[in-house]
């Protein structure tokens, strides 16, 4: 059946400095509701498909959560 699971990924953001550029990683964990580990990773990659910096996946683990209550 369905779990959560959580997802990490790394975004690469290039702040422009008096020098040239410096990179500024950020990372930011992603709940995803699915079957499988590797279909969270890809719904990830979906996701941010069109994230305007570069990211990459890092990990994905089965979350401890086992529900979201949502606001009706």
């Amino acid at each position: 059946g369905y779990m959560y699971y959580e997802v990490n990924v790394v975004f690469t953001e290039e702040i422009p400095t008096k020098n040239g550029f410096r990179e500024k990683k950020t990372r930011k964990t992603f709940l995803v509701e699915c079957v499988s580990v590797s279909i969270a990773e890809t719904k990830v990659n979906e996701f941010l498909k069109d994230s305007p910096f570069e990211f990459e996946v890092k990990l994905a683990k089965e979350s401890k959560i086992v529900g979201v209550i949502e606001n009706g």
